[in-house]
């Protein structure tokens, strides 16, 4: 039996594209592209290797992983398949019931003399302890007489029901993964080349040119990462906003603390190695520690605590809406408005259903604009979000938006009013319209609420700047307790797909300032002016510059 599945295994995978795919990996990792052993193999196959005439990007290579990790997990579900047809086709029946069972010729061996005929002349407690050896036995033997009676009964009458399971089984898995599990989203550059830009950009991709860039690092808070991500006396390295940062909690009060993350002494990074004691973080190099407030308070192998020229710089903090944020500000001020807190997420009544991360490659100020630039809307997202073939000539999105920025103390918000609905054929289809209440906070956090037939969805998109152009961009989904969780995962989902279509956009664009616009455009011109008023200041524009320099050097190098 394990031979015919060996065989069958075999030619499966000779027959199939693994072979292809692993023998193209071995070229590449052995580095050895015409020999005549790896061109016997070749041959052999059934999907013969085309020459490789030239280096493969790191676009082509990440599709290349993609594709193997599929083809491998394709083989061994048909490999398991198989495996499962021979044991309930090929297999003989078990021998207790060719035969008498085995607890039956147990208990003849066990009676009268023939047990122990050499042994007669034994005290009692060596007969009491031989008879407990022949109950185990006895137990052993009765347990694997029943599984081969429950591996025969299945197999007679139950085997079609066994493979009929283990076949939908990728089915079953997906419905539950969907129905039952959050939804997790992490797609990198070359992932959202893959997916969206088609083989446009599958080979080297051109630089994006900067254009004239309005300073990188506006004033505003940023999301550093949730707050599961990091535990209790627990540091972790953060590059954003073009620089690094050590995040640690403390194991006595459990509270965040950000500082920058070299420490003054030799240069070490505190968040790659640091260990938290008590509420201060020590340094891996030395073992230096330092508060919250950066300064230094145990230097272990030193009689006196030094006296530094200076503190490791610290920077203001706060964990709202189960997320940790960091305050920039290029004047170094306090932290003029404050991240609103979201009273069912904070209190755990909105369900968690989902988060998603994106790299994009452009400026911050991009992003939201997107809210400002309405005619947009009714030009590339269009085409209906459901992927399937020829969808798009029955049905389509149609979108009705305004942007409104806040005024007084609530000049660091933005209003924005979306009226979406789907077309068959052009008309538009009745009761088919969800309205989304968007309110902008600041230049990096974006609440979208969605006000569905089954309740109110909430989406909190944040984008935090790894450098210039850089950005990670983020969603979480939650929903009412009324709201089903696959209910709130397409609202999700969808939206994701909808920010997807955006992301090549962004990424291959120039930032054109001023930009030239006609009136249907919407506001884009109001927004700008908005942003600029708000979240600039007379330092933003150095700051950026001596943390670009501080990463790539001068730049009259």
């Amino acid at each position: 039996m394990m031979m015919c599945c060996c065989v069958e295994v075999f030619f499966f995978w000779k027959r199939s594209r693994v072979s292809y795919l692993f023998i193209h990996w071995l070229r590449i990792k052995q580095k050895k592209r015409d020999t005549y052993y790896w061109d016997s193999l070749i041959r052999s196959s059934s999907f013969p290797l085309q020459p490789r005439n030239k280096k493969k990007t790191s676009t082509q290579q990440h599709i290349m992983t993609k594709k193997t990790e599929l083809s491998w997990q394709t083989a061994s579900y048909f490999a398991a398949l198989m495996v499962v047809f021979n044991v309930l086709w090929v297999m003989p029946p078990p021998s207790s019931l060719l035969s008498p069972p085995l607890s039956d010729m147990l208990n003849e061996e066990c009676s009268g003399d023939l047990l122990f005929p050499h042994d007669q002349k034994n005290t009692t407690n060596t007969q009491t302890a031989d008879a407990t050896n022949i109950g185990s036995g006895k137990t052993l033997v009765e347990l694997l007489d029943a599984a081969q009676y429950v591996v025969l009964k299945l197999g007679r009458e139950y085997r079609w029901w066994i493979v009929a399971l283990v076949a939908v089984s990728p089915l079953l898995v997906s419905v539950y993964k969907y129905f039952f599990l959050p939804l997790r989203v992490v797609m990198s550059l070359e992932d959202v080349e893959m997916k969206a830009e088609g083989a446009k950009y599958r080979g080297r991709r051109p630089r994006r040119a900067r254009g004239d860039l309005p300073p990188a690092y506006p004033n505003a808070w940023y999301k550093v990462m949730c707050s599961h991500e990091i535990q209790r006396g627990e540091a972790q390295d953060v590059e954003m906003l073009g620089k690094h940062f050590v995040v640690f909690r403390g194991k006595d009060d459990g509270k965040v603390r950000i500082l920058d993350a070299y420490c003054p002494h030799m240069g070490a990074n505190l968040g790659v190695g640091g260990t938290v004691i008590g509420n201060e973080i020590a340094c891996p190099f030395h073992g230096w520690q330092f508060d919250g407030q950066g300064s230094c308070t145990n230097v272990p192998y030193a009689d006196n605590v030094p006296t530094l020229p200076s503190k490791i710089q610290t920077h203001t903090c706060t964990e709202v809406n189960n997320a940790i944020f960091i305050w920039h500000d290029a004047e170094g001020r306090e932290p003029q408005w404050h991240v609103p807190e979201i009273k069912g997420v904070s209190d755990g009544s909105w369900y968690h259903h989902g988060d998603s991360s994106h790299t994009v490659r452009a400026h911050l100020q991009e992003i939201p604009e997107n809210g400002a630039d309405t005619a947009h809307l009714n030009y590339l997202h269009v085409p209906f979000v459901i992927p399937i073939p020829l969808i798009d000539v029955f049905f389509t999105h149609y979108w009705d938006a305004t942007w409104e920025p806040g005024t007084g103390i609530e000049s660091h918000l933005a209003h924005i009013h979306v009226r979406h609905g789907v077309k068959l054929f052009g008309w538009k289809i009745p009761n088919s319209e969800i309205d989304v209440n968007i309110t902008q906070v600041g230049p990096s956090i974006v609440h979208l609420t969605f006000n569905t037939p089954v309740g109110r969805v909430l989406i909190v998109e944040t984008v935090t700047p790894v450098q210039a152009l850089l950005q990670r961009a983020t969603h979480q989904g939650w929903g009412e307790w009324r709201v089903p969780r696959f209910a709130a995962k397409v609202v999700l989902k969808a939206t994701l797909d909808q920010f997807e279509k955006d992301v090549p956009i962004w990424n291959n664009k120039t930032f054109v300032r001023p930009p030239q616009v006609v009136k249907q455009d919407g506001p884009i011109a109001k927004y700008r002016r908005w942003f600029q008023k708000n979240f600039y200041s007379e330092n933003s524009e150095r700051v950026a510059r001596e943390r670009e320099e501080a990463v790539a050097g001068p730049l009259d190098w």
